[in-house]
């Protein structure tokens, strides 16, 4: 199975560094060159099914993934959600420590479990997004899937695939509209996929004009 992760592109209250997490926010006229960027890059690639966030950033994301594709419409997954960052939800991170001084730093010390401030940890997000993606997958051993998401759904994936822990999650470099690619065996299905046996081919790229189809020849079909 090659399974393409492809982050939402850039949004409008971004720029002044504010929290916003699994909350609703509207795409910038960047983030909407971007989603249509990652498409164009994965054009020609045949897939069998596009998935997303139920956040209309990455909505968006996918209808740009689906345009041209035989595929009806990208089916929603509700555990693909960007992070809840509770309390500190449109508060910058210096406003989240005049008001909560202990707060960022717990949540430091205790990646795992910590959610002090009434949203989620990681090790909660992780648990979340691999329960959820892994069913999903399942039903599609030996085909080629899109996702789209978030940032921190994007590096669970990732992290992993390559046996990382929470701490080296800020290593893996995901930036807006960038298009992430792992294939898995057959065997990775059995019983239950296995993560550990994906083979990370791509992190965190972000589209140029060379269309996938030619950095990568031979990967796999051509798009029927």
């Amino acid at each position: 199975m090659d399974l393409f992760l492809i982050r939402h592109g850039a949004v409008e209250s971004a720029a002044d560094g504010a929290f916003y997490g699994g909350t609703e926010v509207a795409l910038s006229p960047l983030g909407r060159a971007e989603a249509g960027g990652a498409a164009a890059f994965l054009d020609g690639i045949s897939m069998h099914q596009v998935y997303s966030s139920p956040l209309s950033r990455a909505c968006y994301g996918a209808e740009q993934l689906l345009n041209g594709r035989s595929l009806e419409r990208a089916r929603v997954v509700h555990g693909l959600r960007e992070i809840d960052r509770g309390r500190w939800v449109g508060l910058r991170p210096a406003e989240v420590a005049a008001r909560w001084p202990q707060d960022l730093s717990s949540h430091r010390a205790d990646l795992e479990s910590w959610c002090g401030h009434r949203g989620e940890s990681l090790g909660q997000l992780r648990d979340r997004v691999l329960r959820s993606l892994g069913q999903v997958l399942e039903h599609h051993a030996g085909e080629a899937v899109g996702v789209v998401s978030h940032l921190f759904p994007t590096r669970a994936v990732l992290a992993a695939a390559q046996g990382l822990g929470l701490d080296a999650w800020a290593g893996l470099e995901v930036p807006t509209g960038s298009v992430s690619w792992l294939r898995f065996p057959k065997d990775a299905f059995k019983p239950r996929l296995n993560w550990s046996r994906a083979e990370v081919r791509l992190i965190g790229h972000q589209p140029e004009l060379v269309p996938f189809s030619e950095l990568f020849p031979h990967a796999f079909p051509a798009r029927a």
